[in-house]
């Protein structure tokens, strides 16, 4: 199994062995292992109380997708693109969101651990009880109003990703490493409490905490 560094968080990666996969033509079993889904457009994308593992979810384009109570182990998502989606009370463990585009949804209540969104478009999204017990990394990722609630980020990962209005509402962040992003449009830069930061990222997160505040300034000619 393939372990990338990404900062100082250190990644397991899905194990999938490309010549075993076998193309399916749906997700509806209730378990699907060593396969590959790939180029399909669908209305609805449903995959509830089923298990996907050591598989490859490509270029697949869906008006809406339900993951409710899935397992999803050592599985890519490559170059896919999700109007609206919920994902309720899911694991994901060894996942990999590559060139994706998630546009509206909800992770709820989920227990992730090496989930990368690598080079994605995350819009619309809430984060919410996310529990880990292994790194979490956005890399070269684009967010808007994305908002992070109860989420436990520690020990993972965010570089060179856009951040526009993002909110990080409650959860656990030490050790989260935000360097190599412009962090001064964030809201809930309070939440922060214990992320790995550059120097110059103390004037954006101060950026970040003043737009927050209700301040007045006075005109020292009217005082």
């Amino acid at each position: 199994m393939e372990i990338v560094e990404y900062g100082l968080a250190k990644v397991l990666l899905p194990h999938i062995e490309e010549g075993e996969l076998r193309t399916v033509d749906d997700l509806g079993g209730p378990s699907t292992t060593d396969f590959r889904y790939a180029d399909r457009s669908v209305r609805h994308l449903a995959v509830a109380d089923a298990a996907l593992s050591g598989g490859t979810l490509t270029r697949i384009e869906a008006r809406r997708a339900t993951f409710d109570q899935a397992m999803i182990q050592s599985v890519v998502f490559d170059q896919c693109v999700v109007l609206s989606s919920d994902w309720i009370d899911c694991t994901l463990a060894r996942v990999k969101f590559r060139d994706c585009k998630i546009l509206g949804g909800n992770f709820v209540d989920n227990n992730w651990s090496n989930v990368v969104f690598e080079r994605c478009r995350l819009e619309y999204l809430t984060f919410d009880s996310i529990r880990t017990n292994a790194p979490v990394v956005f890399v070269d990722s684009r967010l808007k109003e994305v908002i992070f609630r109860r989420t436990d980020l520690a020990g993972g990962h965010m570089s060179a990703c856009a951040l526009d209005d993002v909110e990080f509402d409650g959860g656990s962040y030490t050790n989260f490493d935000v360097r190599g992003n412009d962090l001064s449009t964030v809201r809930g830069a309070s939440n922060l409490n214990g992320v790995i930061i550059d120097p110059i990222q103390r004037q954006e997160l101060g950026e970040a905490l003043v737009s927050e505040l209700d301040l007045r300034y006075l005109d020292p000619d009217n005082t």
